[in-house]
């Protein structure tokens, strides 16, 4: 009996395991296919499982959800001038929660439910604001050069973003009040997004490496120390067709094993002079199409991301967020439609 009673409870605990091996680096990602389409798409982190998430008719950008996944903010030029809007799942109906004649972008939803944070140039430089998800208490946080992407700390008490100062960019932390600022690192150039670790020990950025002559993703300690590679992207088809790699926009899954993120080719043009291009670096920023596919790969290892090829040929506004979980018991079935790719593009 007590030979039976072990192997019951060892079985049990095998089970329990192999569970969670299961589930780790698991998730949801959400995404808007563009900034014109009113709808988001939801997939799989493996790249299966692609539906589309029926809502109104105001079109939607830089998805955030709230933590308990009943709602989510995003941008809208619905009216004209972006703003922030808030949009409650259960009964597809959206809120605004700014209106003002200049640019509100880029909400975050803090972890602890009550604030949004969002950029807006509405005194001229790019700066970020916290609002009450209700739409009072209005803070301007950042008042000097510009500064882009936040992302909040696990418990809401710190904001990471990228500000910009005399031609130069910083990876930046400041605390809920605006107080507190302190740099990460030095001054090389920062492009297009920052994320924490769940557990806050960490933070992820877009960054220049040199070693590519593009973007990809580093990992950087909270005390700016530690700084590596997450991501390690190469450039393709050299001799005939230049490509550099845009990696951005990363997103830390809530379990803390996988970071979705953003990869872009750039097309180079062949510069008519080789070594001042060399010299400078300013071929990187011509205006010319680039495909954009959302990537999943692990947060420890890094290396080169597993594309999602299932979003492939979509916007450069992919904006990847993480879905909660919390989200899934709420949402009504009838609100979830599986989508086939040629159904999406339209």
């Amino acid at each position: 009996m007590k030979h039976a009673l072990r192997y019951t409870v060892l079985w049990g605990m095998l089970i329990l395991l192999l569970g969670n091996v299961q589930a780790a680096g698991t998730g949801t990602l959400s995404f808007s296919s563009s900034p014109r389409s009113p709808d988001l798409y939801l997939v799989d982190s493996t790249g299966q499982n692609l539906r589309r998430l029926v809502t109104d008719k105001i079109n939607k950008h830089s998805p955030t959800w709230s933590p308990d996944g009943r709602f989510f903010a995003y941008q809208s030029k619905d009216d004209g001038d972006p703003d922030i809007y808030v949009m409650d799942v259960r009964n597809k109906t959206s809120r605004q929660l700014t209106n003002h004649p200049d640019r509100d972008l880029s909400p975050v939803w803090s972890p602890n439910g009550k604030w949004i944070a969002f950029v807006s140039d509405r005194t001229g430089d790019l700066d970020i604001y916290r609002i009450d998800v209700d739409g009072s208490n209005l803070i301007r946080l950042t008042k000097w050069g510009d500064n882009k992407y936040p992302a909040w700390s696990p418990d809401s008490q710190w904001i990471a973003f990228i500000s910009s100062r005399n031609e130069k960019k910083f990876l930046s932390v400041m605390n809920a009040d605006g107080n507190k600022l302190r740099q990460l690192g030095d001054a090389s150039f920062k492009w297009g997004g920052c994320t924490w670790s769940p557990d806050g020990t960490q933070i992820a950025f877009a960054a220049w490496d040199p070693e590519v002559e593009g973007i990809n993703i580093f990992i950087v300690d909270t005390d700016g120390k530690n700084k590596h590679h997450l991501t390690r992207e190469e450039p393709k088809d050299l001799l005939f067709d230049p490509k550099v790699p845009l990696a951005y926009q990363p997103a830390w899954s809530p379990d803390g094993h996988c970071i979705a993120y953003i990869l872009e080719y750039l097309r180079v043009p062949k510069p008519e002079n080789p070594q001042k291009v060399q010299k400078d670096r300013k071929v990187i920023f011509p205006l010319v199409p680039r495909d954009g596919v959302i990537c999943v790969t692990n947060a420890v290892d890094g290396g080169t991301g597993k594309p999602l090829l299932i979003t492939k040929e979509l916007s450069s506004d992919l904006s990847p967020a993480w879905v909660p979980e919390p989200f899934f018991p709420v949402s009504p079935r009838s609100q979830l439609l599986s989508t086939q790719w040629g159904q999406l593009k339209k």
